[in-house]
C-alpha cells in the first residue's frame, strides 16, 4: 500500500470537511418527499466524486475512453441530484449506451451460464450475451440506487462483496490483483465511516457509479476464475437487483409508474419499524441490521462458490425470507396508520 492512498484518504477527508461547512453539493431533499423521508438532514453528494477519482487514480485496468465513460455514467447520477425532475427515460438510455460502449471497449461479456444451450446461443450470437450483460448492469445500477435509501447499506453492502471476493481469492489463489483490491475494501471502510457520521452521501452518482463499476469488475472476476460459479455473481449482487425486480413488479401490481420513486421498500420499512419501537438512530442502525443479514447470506454462499446447485438454492431462500420479512412489515406499518408516511 502506497503512501499516496493514505495522503488521498486524507485529501478526501479534508475535502469532505470543506464542503459540509461551506453548504456545497447539499442533497437537494426539496425535490423530492423520497429524499427527505429517512433523514431530513442535508447531506453532501460527495461520495460519487471521491469514488470517481478513486478508480481513476488507483485502477489503471481500463482504457482512457473507458474512464470517460464512468465519468459520464457519474454525471447522469450527479445531474439526477442536482436537477428537479430529471428525466428518468433520459438516465435510462444514457445508462443503456454507456453500459454498451463500455462493454465492447472492455469486450465484458458474459457467455457462461453454466446451462449449455445458451451458452451456445451466446458464443455463436454474441449480440444476445451483449444484450444480456447490458441488462445486468442495468439491473445492478438502479438496484444499488434503490438499496442506497438509508445511511450504511449501499457501501455497507459493497465492502462485504468486496470482502468476500478477497477472502475466496486468498483462500483458494483466485486470479485478482489483490493490490487494487485491498484499496477498494479500505477506502469504502473510509466511506462508510464518513456515511455514520453523516460526513457524505453516495447519492445517486455514487450508487449509480459503485454499481456500474461493480458490475464489470464482478463479471470480469468470474470470467477469469473457472472455478467460480456465475451463480456466486448472482449472489453476490442478488440484493441490490431483486430489490430493483421486486420493486418493478410491485408498481405494476399497484398500477403505479415504474419511473417514479416511492417510500416502499424494504430499508423503508425496517426504518419505520424502528422508528415505531423508538429505537434510536433508526436511519444507522437500518443499514446496520441489513448489512448483517446480507453478510450472513454471503458468507454461507462463499462456502459453496463454486457449486452452482447450492448457490442457487440460498438465493431462492433469500428471496423468499425477503418477500416474507418485506410483507410481515409492511402489514405491520400499516397497521400502526403509518401508510401516509410510506407512500
Amino acid at each position: 500500500m502506497n503512501n499516496f492512498f493514505y495522503i488521498f484518504l486524507i485529501i478526501i477527508f479534508l475535502l469532505s470537511e470543506i464542503l459540509l461547512r461551506n453548504n456545497f453539493f447539499f442533497d437537494r431533499i426539496e425535490f423530492s418527499k423520497h429524499k427527505s423521508f429517512v433523514n431530513n438532514k442535508k447531506v453532501p453528494t460527495t461520495g460519487g466524486i471521491f469514488l470517481l477519482l478513486f478508480i481513476i487514480f488507483f485502477f489503471k485496468e481500463l482504457s482512457y475512453l473507458s474512464y470517460i465513460y464512468l465519468s459520464l455514467i457519474f454525471l447522469t447520477g450527479f445531474s439526477s441530484d442536482r436537477v428537479k425532475n430529471f428525466s428518468p427515460k433520459f438516465r435510462l438510455i444514457s445508462q443503456i449506451i454507456l453500459t454498451f460502449l463500455f462493454i465492447i471497449d472492455n469486450t465484458t461479456f458474459i457467455y457462461d451460464v453454466r446451462i449449455d444451450n445458451i451458452n451456445i446461443l451466446f458464443k455463436n450470437f454474441e449480440e444476445i450475451s451483449i444484450l444480456f450483460t447490458i441488462f445486468c448492469f442495468i439491473v445492478l445500477i438502479n438496484g444499488t440506487n434503490f438499496i442506497d435509501g438509508t445511511n450504511l447499506n449501499t457501501i455497507g453492502y459493497y465492502i462485504i462483496v468486496y470482502s468476500i471476493i478477497f477472502y475466496l481469492s486468498k483462500e483458494y489463489n483466485l486470479d485478482l490483483e489483490f493490490v487494487f483490491h485491498k484499496k477498494i475494501i479500505l477506502f469504502l471502510l473510509f466511506l462508510y465511516v464518513l456515511n455514520f457520521l453523516n460526513k457524505i452521501q453516495l447519492g445517486d452518482s455514487g450508487s449509480y457509479l459503485i454499481g456500474f463499476f461493480s458490475a464489470f469488475y464482478i463479471i470480469e472476476f468470474v470470467n477469469s476464475n473457472n472455478l467460480v460459479s456465475p451463480y456466486f455473481a448472482v449472489l453476490l449482487l442478488w440484493y441490490p437487483c431483486f430489490e430493483n425486480l421486486f420493486s418493478i413488479l410491485r408498481k405494476i401490481y399497484q398500477k403505479k409508474s415504474i419511473s417514479l420513486p416511492d417510500n416502499l421498500h424494504l430499508h423503508h420499512n425496517i426504518f419505520l419499524f424502528l422508528k415505531i419501537k423508538s429505537f434510536k438512530f433508526p436511519n444507522n442502525l437500518t443499514g446496520l441490521l441489513i448489512n448483517l443479514i446480507n453478510f450472513l447470506i454471503l458468507i454461507l454462499g462463499a462456502i459453496y462458490f463454486s457449486s452452482t446447485i447450492q448457490i442457487m438454492l440460498i438465493i431462492l431462500i433469500s428471496i423468499t425470507a425477503y418477500v416474507i420479512i418485506y410483507n410481515l412489515l409492511i402489514k405491520y406499518t400499516l397497521s400502526k396508520k403509518f401508510i401516509k408516511n410510506i407512500k
